[in-house]
């Protein structure tokens, strides 16, 4: 019976420092997170460039916004058309 509280005491600690490893990994990934948007901007494609404009505005704005709506039009046309060679497009 003694040992009943070392060992709820040591699994208080494991969860603890699984815890604590969560909130580390968490804030570690928040911490990265606008690298990996870099790359999308790094292109020299600027539909991509125009697309990535439209996100930043708000839902409002975007039905009034005639560059982003046709920026969205082509790049529906794009992901859907079939390229000529069987390949997807590059």
């Amino acid at each position: 019976m003694a040992r009943d509280p070392q060992i709820l005491m040591r699994a208080v600690a494991v969860i603890a420092l699984i815890a604590a490893a969560l909130a580390t990994a968490i804030q570690f990934d928040r911490e990265r997170a606008p690298e990996r948007s870099v790359d999308i901007r790094s292109t020299d494609d600027p539909l991509r460039a125009e697309l990535e404009r439209c996100r930043k505005i708000t839902p409002e704005h975007l039905a009034t916004d005639t560059a982003c709506q046709a920026a969205w039009t082509e790049n529906r046309r794009r992901f859907f058309a079939p390229s000529s060679d069987g390949r997807e497009e590059e």
